[in-house]
């Protein structure tokens, strides 16, 4: 399959229309799958809808994830639908390869992660090694990776192996947006966030990182730095918003980068995903 062959498809504005479309897609894909599912509730009031894969062999494994929900109002084409494109090809791949992998579609990532804190709060900790997360990754040049200080363990250390990154145009970084990797902290699971970014955006990421971690809230400015950036024009109803703006080349550094991750020498000795 062509890493675009489903981004129209699922480029919805209508969120119950795009959860059909990406259940449709993974049936078509023959990727078997389970629902995930919370009822209607204050904090997610059409209720959370979850698609989990798992692998076929029993053992802990890398957890790969995106969110399938957008802005309410967005087609949600580079946020997140390029994601779960590349997501849905990187299942097949692994798949077919035998290499064990959990794939996650989270809801909600939009309204405060709530589809990822729902899997968080039902899932066996000793099942995952770590989680790679995609948000983002269908515009620009330049791959962005937030470690969150987990650089160096095992699970994720070739994805943020600096010859690998180099390769791939791919960059560590010091700041993104939360996303749902952050539903992961305190576990001691190690978790990445993946991102693809204009060049000129990471400096804008520079500033940003300087600005704290919005645990006491934003300073104004804030705001102002992440509007000016170039791929916010792809997400939440911009002008780009939609499928035609999304690059095909940065969907597939991406997918070239995580397989290139996957399959280094290191990885190989330990069995790729089991550590």
């Amino acid at each position: 399959m062509s890493l675009n062959q489903y981004l129209t498809e699922l480029s919805l504005k209508d969120p119950d229309q795009r959860r059909m479309a990406l259940e449709r897609i993974l049936k078509q894909e023959n990727l078997p799958f389970d629902r995930q599912e919370e009822a209607p509730s204050p904090k997610a009031p059409r209720g959370i809808v979850n698609y989990l894969i798992s692998p076929e062999s029993s053992g802990p494994s890398l957890l790969f994830c995106a969110h399938h929900d957008a802005v309410f109002g967005s087609s949600g084409a580079n946020d997140n639908a390029a994601a779960l494109c590349i997501l849905i090809a990187l299942a097949k791949a692994l798949r077919a390869e035998g290499l064990p992998a959990r794939f996650a579609f989270f809801d909600g990532e939009e309204t405060g992660n709530t589809g990822s804190r729902l899997y968080v709060s039902q899932m066996d900790r000793q099942s995952i090694t770590g989680v790679i997360n995609l948000d983002v990754c269908g515009y620009g040049d330049t791959i962005a990776v937030y470690d969150r200080g987990n650089a160096k363990k095992a699970s994720v250390r070739p994805f943020c192996d600096q010859e690998i990154l180099a390769a791939h145009n791919g960059l560590l970084v010091k700041y993104l947006p939360k996303s749902d990797e952050a539903s992961f902290s305190g576990l001691r699971i190690p978790a990445i966030s993946i991102a693809s970014i204009p060049r000129w955006d990471i400096q804008y990421l520079k500033a940003l990182s300087g600005l704290g971690s919005g645990f006491l809230g934003h300073p104004p400015e804030f705001d102002m730095i992440l509007s000016q950036m170039d791929v916010s024009t792809t997400m939440h109803g911009g002008y780009r918003d939609s499928p035609e703006w999304v690059e095909p080349e940065a969907m597939a550094r991406i997918y070239d980068y995580l397989m290139a991750a996957l399959h280094a020498p290191e990885n190989k000795k330990k069995r790729f995903l089991l550590f």
